[in-house]
């Protein structure tokens, strides 16, 4: 075991201690020397007791899962597994201006910047696009101080002068997650107060909640956190439907699935850079490499159609995927450019 002092624990987050051989070490074979030491570590950082529970989660998940062995290999060790985990190097660039170069062009830059903005104000008075590139995670305020969050590949538009007296209403392509305030007056709420979200041709109303939107392949999922959600489509096919705090619905855009048995918190866990996979396949996780990621994916290996993940891993980066993945399945994955190839 490192001596204490040796390492900066301060600024570490859940991937690092995920990474960490040692910390690695203690949560699978604990002794009384790793369990004074750690116990230490979190004594001097209390603040990162909740990023240590989420990497020991991690690690005793992807230690627990049965790997898939084909016949012909033998199933690797954790210590296999551990040597070869990827570190993220973080770097920091950092540029220095003289000051006094700064000072000789304040008052121009700040001319510019400010003709700058009163243009880009008039500009966007009309409709407003806002794109999250893929695997990107971007949040956006809305005028009436709503918070919508957007996951990789997705994009949203609305009119920017909402009016008093209608609808605040957005249109979404892909996968958010919306923070709405409540703007109605007590006893008072009528239309021109509601929130309206139009997805993959239904209409979905909303007065101070928090929920969240996937719309991938012509598959549209509503998972309810908070408050109400009602869900409208009219003519063909019409149908009306009041959501409450923990229901998921699921439409293809035709009619309605049956609703999945799946925790509407966990599925806003992209939030949180996290990947909530109870019940997913490898086909499942392909398609989010290539709807979040902008992957291309190929898998050969068709005897793992049934296998399925279950808890939750990290998912700041596709590496991060792919790495429990490989593990877990016990997989090559070939990467060439935005090409995966996933085969024994």
């Amino acid at each position: 075991m490192n001596d204490l002092n040796a390492t900066d624990y301060s600024s570490y987050d859940t991937l690092d201690f995920f990474e960490d051989e040692n910390f690695i070490h203690y949560i699978l074979h604990p002794d009384e020397g790793s369990k004074a030491y750690w116990q230490d570590v979190l004594s001097r950082h209390p603040d990162r007791a909740v990023d240590m529970n989420e990497a020991e989660n991690w690690i005793v998940m992807l230690h627990a899962q049965q790997v898939y062995t084909p016949e012909n290999s033998s199933e690797p060790s954790w210590q296999q597994i551990s040597e070869r985990i990827a570190r993220h190097e973080h770097i920091t660039v950092k540029y220095v201006i003289p000051l006094k170069r700064v000072g000789k062009w304040a008052s121009a830059v700040a001319a510019v910047l400010m003709v700058y903005f009163m243009v880009a104000e008039l500009m966007q008075q009309g409709k407003q696009v806002v794109q999250s590139r893929y695997g990107e995670l971007r949040s956006i305020t809305l005028p009436d101080a709503s918070v919508a969050t957007l996951n990789g590949n997705s994009k949203i538009h609305y009119v920017r002068d909402w009016r008093s007296d209608k609808p605040r209403e957005i249109w979404l392509q892909g996968e958010a997650a919306f923070t709405v305030k409540h703007v109605a007056l007590k006893n008072r709420f009528q239309e021109a107060d509601s929130f309206k979200v139009h997805v993959n041709g239904i209409e979905l109303t909303v007065l101070g909640t928090k929920f969240n939107i996937k719309d991938r392949r012509g598959q549209t999922e509503i998972s309810l956190l908070e408050g109400s959600l009602r869900i409208e489509k009219t003519g063909v096919s019409a149908f009306s439907k009041i959501m409450k705090p923990g229901d998921v619905f699921v439409y293809d855009g035709k009619q309605i699935q049956k609703e999945l048995q799946k925790n509407a918190v966990a599925n806003q866990s992209w939030t949180k850079k996290e990947l909530h996979v109870d019940g997913y396949t490898l086909k499942d996780i392909a398609e989010i490499l290539e709807d979040t990621y902008g992957y291309q994916v190929t898998i050969n290996a068709s005897d793992l159609t049934g296998r399925r993940l279950s808890g939750t891993i990290p998912s700041g980066s596709p590496e991060d995927i792919l790495f429990v993945v490989e593990k877990v399945f016990d997989v090559k994955i070939i990467k060439n450019k935005n090409q995966l190839m996933i085969t024994h």
